[in-house]
């Protein structure tokens, strides 16, 4: 049996899952070097036209303060750029780079969000789990887009091959209570990547990508930005994050791992269509149950969501004895 919930580029089983698949060389080539070390770097697929007109509009419209834009925006980026530019919206949804990631992933892909980038983020090294996870886990993916040459003077990505095979850590491997977590506990979890790296004393590879080069990675693989060397230097980029169809999304960092109340991003819009992303299982719809202001558990048993009172009263009956409550 080699069916798991798991995309199967993922999947242990995977070399069993090649053989049976009809794929072309170049297909089986890409779908085996990104099972092995959870990253492909793709050239000469995305027009040099299309490449220059995102990174003007990126310029013109995402870093001009007086470009009215509603998301989010600082010095150094701008969040879902392709609300209001129709090159970015055209890169994220590239076709080419859509139909590999569906032959990777086994499902139809849904990209979410975007990022343009002017300069190096010089972030520490994280998996993007930590952000974006689903149920079933791993079908989620990025893809970074160079929009010029990337030098070690602007501040490369740099990334760990093979690290995608680790564990999906969030705050339940590294706190101590069941206290919800925030992104004020963020850099717990960086200091806390960063030596699990050193420990596993797995190779930082930098990615000096030349313009309009690709890198796709897997959700788990641990990478981050490289120090700025020239200060003056600019490193456009535009990554887009992707999930995959009939999947629970939800982000760890927010959500509480010890208890399984999920933050769940139940406002994703599909970037191709515009339309709400609907959550489920493998298809199969589910019942969310709220628990606190914006986390929820996942039960089916439950008919109505006001009959959480009566499930947490029995179960906490079952724990004390009439003695226990006079």
């Amino acid at each position: 049996m080699t069916n798991m919930n798991l995309p199967w580029v993922e999947s242990p089983f995977f070399k069993e899952i090649l053989a049976e698949k009809q794929l072309s060389e170049e297909q089986k080539r890409i779908a085996t070097e990104y099972n092995e070390n959870g990253f492909i770097v793709l050239s000469g697929i995305i027009p040099q036209t299309l490449i220059d007109e995102v990174q003007k509009d990126s310029e013109k419209m995402g870093f001009d303060k007086d470009f009215p834009i509603t998301t989010y925006r600082d010095a150094n980026r701008v969040q879902d750029l392709w609300t209001v530019s129709e090159n970015a919206k055209q890169l994220a949804c590239y076709p080419q780079v859509l139909e590999i990631l569906e032959m990777l992933y086994g499902r139809e892909v849904i990209p979410f969000q975007t990022l343009n980038f002017k300069v190096g983020t010089q972030q520490k090294a994280h998996s993007d789990t930590i952000h974006f996870s689903s149920l079933p886990a791993k079908y989620m993916c990025g893809v970074w887009v160079a929009l010029e040459d990337i030098t070690p003077e602007n501040g490369a990505v740099y990334y760990y091959p093979k690290s995608q095979r680790l564990p999906e850590y969030d705050f339940s491997s590294i706190k101590d209570g069941v206290n919800d977590s925030s992104y004020n506990d963020y850099s717990e979890y960086e200091v806390f990547i960063e030596s699990l790296m050193k420990q596993y004393d797995i190779e930082k590879k930098c990615f000096y990508a030349k313009k309009g080069d690709i890198l796709i990675w897997s959700s788990n693989i641990i990478h981050g930005g490289s120090p700025l060397l020239n200060k003056e230097s600019t490193r456009w980029s535009q990554v887009t994050h992707y999930y995959f169809k009939d999947c629970i999304y939800y982000t760890p960092m927010l959500s509480n791992m010890v208890t399984n109340e999920l933050f769940l991003r139940n406002n994703l819009v599909n970037i191709r269509t515009n339309e709400p992303v609907k959550q489920s299982f493998n298809g199969e719809e589910v019942k969310f149950i709220k628990t606190s202001k914006d986390k929820y558990i996942i039960n089916n048993r439950i008919r109505k969501s006001n009959t959480l009172f009566k499930f947490v009263g029995n179960l906490v009956y079952k724990h004390f004895t009439k003695k226990d409550f006079r």
